[in-house]
């Protein structure tokens, strides 16, 4: 029946939306990301922050798919305006040497917001529907970007005086195609774009397709499902502050002799494996159990992506190319996570959870290699 139809994509449904988003972010950090090298930081930030509100109120008020997929990979772009330039901005206020403690007191911050934003939607979906889990946050994110534009100063000289940095000479395309091409060449990021993606296709993954597991799989409502899956980026905070705890205890201990990301992401990688392989044996688990292992996966995943989205970035220095690093990892990443947003919805209507994780530590197994590689 035509109602079978419809649930049996379902999954691949919400895949291309969420698909939709990832692609666009993903590409919109390679020309926002060279963009937050050249332009103010304050104001390219706040535009993308009442951009991204305005589409969120958008998204609330639309019903057809293939208009909610333009207006969310409209959200995409407007959303990538964020990460580069802040990079930049942290890079100008701190040295490089101050990364690995940078790294454990910001990135939590972004974790935290996933969790607040699990909750606070699954709360509106079960008691005001499922509009609303886009229209309040759309309200409160044209708050904060008032709230961005008369707080933060792009560095220490424009903390003083109301007027933005100068920007410098307008980018070309082909300084910016040649700038990306220095960095995957540069010996403490080329080894992070492969890892980049892979850790990418978890941790979207997981962002997008731990809700729907709790509730088909272990039997969750959706408002319990959208609080409970608050608590696993919480794990993922957790995750961020240690993998930049150790990155900076490692070079304190052994000297400024170069970078010890990876090292860390090895470790992480092999935590990820263990644990998706448990997942995929046994897919059907006690409530507190399925948290606790969905938990570990955001431990693993948020900490190895804040080393390679933030940590390595930052390690150019506030005379490097920071933003555009930043841009080509993060279009890694989400590329990554655009992938798997469709991947992982095929695999789950296909084969079933198992298949999920048993793809996760395959992907998980692929990291280590990379990761062990630069290491040694």
């Amino acid at each position: 029946t035509l109602a079978d139809t419809k649930a049996r994509h379902s999954g691949a449904a919400a895949g291309l939306i969420g698909s939709a988003f990832y692609w666009v972010y993903a590409l919109g950090q390679l020309i926002n990301g060279r963009l937050g090298d050249q332009l103010s930081a304050r104001r390219l930030v706040a535009m993308g922050l009442v951009a991204s509100a305005l589409l969120n109120l958008a998204f609330g008020a639309s019903s057809a798919l293939p208009l909610m997929a333009l207006i969310w990979a409209a959200n995409g772009l407007a959303q990538s305006t964020g990460w580069g330039p802040m990079m930049k901005t942290l890079a100008r206020w701190f040295e490089p040497r101050q990364r690995g403690r940078l790294t454990a007191l910001f990135m939590p911050c972004y974790v935290v917001g996933h969790a607040a934003s699990w909750a606070l939607g699954g709360w509106l979906c079960a008691s005001r529907g499922w509009r609303y889990a886009f229209i309040v946050p759309g309200g409160l994110l044209l708050a904060l970007a008032t709230a961005w534009f008369l707080l933060s100063r792009d560095g220490p000289d424009d903390a003083t005086s109301p007027q933005p940095t100068p920007p410098s000479a307008r980018p070309s395309l082909r300084q910016a195609l040649a700038d990306y091409y220095a960095a995957l060449r540069h010996p403490q990021l080329s080894w992070a774009v492969g890892a980049s993606f892979l850790s990418g296709m978890i941790k979207d993954g997981l962002t997008l397709w731990a809700p729907t597991y709790l509730v088909e799989q272990i039997g969750f409502d959706l408002s319990a499902a959208g609080l409970a899956s608050a608590a696993v980026p919480l794990a993922g905070a957790v995750g961020a502050v240690g993998a930049g705890w150790a990155t900076h205890r490692l070079e304190t201990r052994r000297g400024a002799g170069g970078s010890r990301e990876a090292q860390v992401v090895a470790g992480l990688a092999i935590w990820l494996g263990l644990v998706a392989l448990a997942l995929s044996l046994s897919v059907s688990f006690a409530p507190w159990l399925a948290l606790l292992l969905l938990g570990a996966i955001a431990l693993g995943s948020h900490g190895m992506n804040s080393l390679m989205m933030m940590s390595l970035p930052l390690s150019l220095g506030p005379q490097g190319k920071v933003s555009s690093a930043a841009g080509l990892l993060d279009f890694a990443s989400y590329a990554g996570g655009g992938v798997s947003a469709v991947l992982m919805g095929l695999l789950q209507e296909q084969l079933g959870w198992g298949a999920v994780f048993g793809a996760w530590a395959s992907v998980a197994g692929l990291i280590l290699v990379i990761a062990w590689t630069r290491r040694r």
